[in-house]
């Protein structure tokens, strides 16, 4: 999870609506965006062998998201 940095991190909690960040949450967003994109992708891939594919299509990780 290296592509998640701190100005990714920022960027974010920009949009969101927040003006400044503390070091220490730096760590726990990292945590917490990588355990989510995790839980996704293994449900991405379970739905991808559930329709009997071999390519993860954009249809996949929509139902992820939708479960």
């Amino acid at each position: 999870m290296d592509y998640i940095t701190k100005p990714s991190i920022t960027r974010l909690a920009r949009r969101a609506g927040i003006k400044s960040l503390s070091e220490e949450c730096y760590p726990v967003i990292h945590e917490a965006i990588g355990t989510e994109i995790e839980n996704i992708i293994s449900v991405a891939l379970i739905i991808n062998s559930e329709r009997s594919t071999k390519t993860l299509m954009i249809d996949d990780i929509r139902d992820a998201f939708r479960i």
